[in-house]
């Protein structure tokens, strides 16, 4: 597990930041925006409903933090948020692409009716169009930007009775790719973190503690992951370090690729 507090991650390397983080309510989003804010950065989450809590967590350590309630399957509500977080911070440098829709019941490709189908790549791959377009707005009008999309290692391998989360994914995938080549130019860079199956809730819900024990087993490191793993990823991708990297899709699964679980 990583450690990604402020003095081992180097505290303040994101100071004067604007990080928006979608998904930031609960999960994975939750720890990805208490990470940013902890290195410095003023951190924005916007979900479906107000993340007051994620909020009063960064606050209550000493970060600067703010919510927003969209729909971000919804075109005008997420141009309106993303016009309304530019005017109060001035400006965005980092988006980091987290909501999307896991909690799928796993089943045969041709038992998947077409409104589940429609359901799961609506939640995971419009958002990122939608919050991407508009992001990147201030941030090729500054020159400068660091977007970073959440996957799933799913993509590596296909996992069988997820083809619609899959194939979701994937698409995020290829998105980043190619914003990383139209972005490019204007200083911002696009990357993506494929973290392999973390024991959040909505995994647990999606497909139980056994397929989570059994990834473990399959891992060339056999300890579960964390959320702060995952982060620690994102983090990287936001970090001075990271300047020339984009385009890249950073596995974070314990090596689990190698065995396709």
């Amino acid at each position: 597990m990583a450690d990604m507090t402020p003095t081992s991650a180097g505290e303040g390397k994101l100071q004067g930041k604007t990080a928006v983080v979608t998904g930031a309510a609960r999960g994975l989003g939750r720890v990805i925006a208490e990470t940013l804010a902890a290195l410095g950065a003023e951190l924005v989450s916007i979900d479906l409903d107000a993340s007051n809590e994620t909020v009063a967590m960064i606050e209550d350590a000493g970060g600067r933090a703010s919510s927003h309630s969209a729909d971000l399957t919804d075109e005008a509500q997420v141009n309106h948020v993303f016009d309304e977080i530019t005017r109060q911070h001035k400006s965005i440098d980092i988006l980091v692409n987290n909501a999307g829709f896991y909690s799928v019941e796993r089943r045969p490709f041709w038992e998947i009716d077409s409104g589940e189908w429609e359901k799961v790549m609506r939640v995971n791959v419009r958002p990122v169009f939608l919050c991407s377009r508009a992001a990147s707005i201030p941030m090729r009008s500054r020159k400068s930007g660091r977007i970073i999309n959440i996957l799933s290692s799913v993509i590596t391998f296909g996992m069988p009775n997820l083809m619609h989360y899959v194939a979701a994914k994937s698409a995020v995938a290829g998105m980043t790719r190619s914003m990383a080549r139209e972005l490019g130019p204007f200083g911002i860079s696009v990357n993506a973190v494929a973290p392999g199956l973390v024991p959040t809730d909505a995994a647990l819900e999606s497909v139980g503690r056994e397929i989570l024990e059994e990834a473990v087993q399959g891992q060339a490191i056999q300890q579960p992951l964390d959320p702060r793993d995952i982060a620690g990823a994102v983090a990287f991708l936001c970090s001075p370090e990271s300047a020339m990297v984009s385009g890249q899709t950073l596995l974070v699964n314990g090596g689990a690729t190698f065995s396709g679980i």
